[in-house]
């Protein structure tokens, strides 16, 4: 008792996998794949391998062939993915980043702002200058000089 080999070759359109073709010989079943793949006719070509074993009545399946266009499709997808994601983790990174550093201007602006001591006994001079020039103003023109 011998196994039974067969190679499928199934397409894949309109979302779904069917069996285009059935062949016995391995090299044809390639061939016919990698022609129907070049041709673009098709979004996915895989070639199924069957192997019927008589002796425990068994089926054993094994894909030994996938198109490129679909897999070159996947890979882009793929890129393109890991670069959104990377560019959204950026983007994360830099509005942390503004976020403290409005922070820490808010807060040196929330210190320039507090009176030192300095600055109030500089002003408290001024008003008493101010005040002491308003009434020798007023007492000159009361003609009290």
């Amino acid at each position: 008792m011998s196994d039974m080999k067969a190679f499928e070759i199934h397409t894949y359109q309109s979302g779904k996998w069917k069996i285009d073709s059935v062949f016995d010989d391995r090299d044809l079943a390639m061939f016919e794949a990698q022609r129907m793949d070049e041709s673009g006719r098709y979004t996915s070509i895989r070639v199924v391998e069957e192997i019927y074993v008589e002796s425990t009545q068994e089926t054993k399946t094994r894909t030994i062939y996938r198109g490129s266009k679909i897999a070159a499709a996947n890979a882009e997808q793929l890129r393109q993915s890991k670069e959104k994601r990377l560019n959204k983790g950026q983007a994360a990174k830099k509005r942390q980043a503004d976020t403290v550093q409005r922070k820490r201007v808010a807060q040196k602006r929330k210190i320039r702002k507090k009176a030192s001591p300095v600055r109030l006994i500089m002003i408290m001079i001024m008003i008493t200058a101010a005040a002491g020039g308003a009434m020798y103003g007023l007492m000159f023109l009361q003609g009290g000089f």
